[in-house]
């Protein structure tokens, strides 16, 4: 996607590449969420097969078979932008290292830099906002992988959802009742849910879709590793801060044992944190810690861990909803078309 040639020209060193790369692909989760990625195809794959040979329908235009090849596409698709914020991270990393070789020692202040080095820090920009694009885009594709997948499991469970907003409404109606058919599914997958339900689609739509106050839209990232977060918070002014820390400080008793209490006492770091640690509350805490996280808005997880959760969630999940659908496969809601192939045949010769 980003041409590591034209953005660095001829005045790359091999030795900067070698360091840009041993540092930034030490430790890097890359390989495991793409692990993840395959095993979540296979399971989708293995869902369609389970129901159409279980239940073998007349052929015909079911939704669940459609929202199967949706969830797929979907997936399929937040795959290429995880591959895009990896490749522009890599380069980032280099960038950065690049700005290290040529600016100058002891440069005189008020002076321009040299040509070169504005020219490498202009690309640094660039793909900066790149990544931002791509971060943005995996929370919107991001949304509409969980929702197709939330229409799978609403089907194979047959639950009363109204499918408007499949995901939402599917964890709301997980989160207060049993469903005998997804118990396991929810027991399971619960803290990935509620994970994705506040830090994806909550976040998406506060933040990046329905933005409508202002926001100061940003991005933070360490010079040379592998980390890369949206930075959203609110503009100084434009709320009672003095007000608004205190409430959040109020729920510094549901901060984690191990935060120490500096992060306590900082506002900010402390609605982070608990944030972060979302899924392992209460409903009634969990509102509130997002009701003040859309106030203030802060920082998002990085790009790695989003993707890391969001993979893994709908590969185990849908690994699950096989077995959900195996043990009821009669009564799997398929989405009937409005008339099956020998039905529009029988039409067709009458006419």
């Amino acid at each position: 996607m980003y041409s590591e040639l034209q953005l660095l020209g001829s005045k790359w060193r091999p030795q900067f590449v070698e360091k840009a790369r041993i540092h930034h692909t030490s430790g890097m989760p890359a390989n495991s969420i793409r692990a993840k990625i395959s095993e979540a195809k296979v399971e989708i794959h293995k869902l369609s097969k389970c129901v159409l040979e279980g239940r073998k329908p007349p052929a015909g235009a079911y939704a669940f078979f459609n929202h199967n090849a949706h969830v797929l596409s979907a997936l399929e698709d937040c795959g290429r932008i995880y591959e895009r914020l990896v490749a522009g991270r890599t380069l980032l990393t280099k960038l950065s290292y690049e700005e290290e070789r040529l600016r100058p020692d002891d440069w005189p202040a008020g002076t321009p830099y040299p040509e070169a080095l504005q020219q490498t820090m202009k690309q640094s920009g660039d793909a900066n906002e790149h990544m931002k694009l791509d971060l943005e885009s995996l929370y919107v594709f991001g949304g509409v992988l969980l929702d197709q997948w939330a229409m799978q499991a609403i089907a194979v469970g047959n639950l009363p959802c109204k499918k408007q907003y499949p995901f939402r409404e599917l964890v709301d109606y997980l989160d207060q009742n049993s469903d005998p058919t997804l118990n396991e599914l929810w027991t399971a997958v619960k803290d990935d849910m509620l994970w994705l339900y506040y830090q994806l689609r909550f976040y998406r739509n506060r933040f990046i879709i329905h933005a409508d106050r202002p926001w100061q839209r940003g991005t933070t990232r360490s010079v040379y590793g592998d980390d890369f977060n949206l930075f959203t918070p609110t503009p100084p002014g434009w709320l009672d801060d003095t007000a608004l820390d205190a409430e959040i400080r109020g729920l510094a008793h549901l901060a984690p044992a191990y935060v120490p209490r500096r992060d306590q006492e900082h506002a900010g770091r402390l609605l982070e944190i608990l944030f972060e640690n979302i899924a392992q509350y209460l409903k009634s805490d969990r509102e509130k810690i997002s009701k003040l996280f859309g106030k203030k808005g802060g920082s998002t997880p990085n790009f790695h861990t989003l993707a890391q959760r969001l993979f893994g969630f709908v590969s185990t999940g849908t690994r699950l909803l096989v077995e959900a659908a195996s043990a009821n496969l009669a009564s799997v809601d398929l989405g009937a078309p409005h008339q099956t192939s020998e039905e529009m045949r029988q039409a067709r010769n009458i006419r």
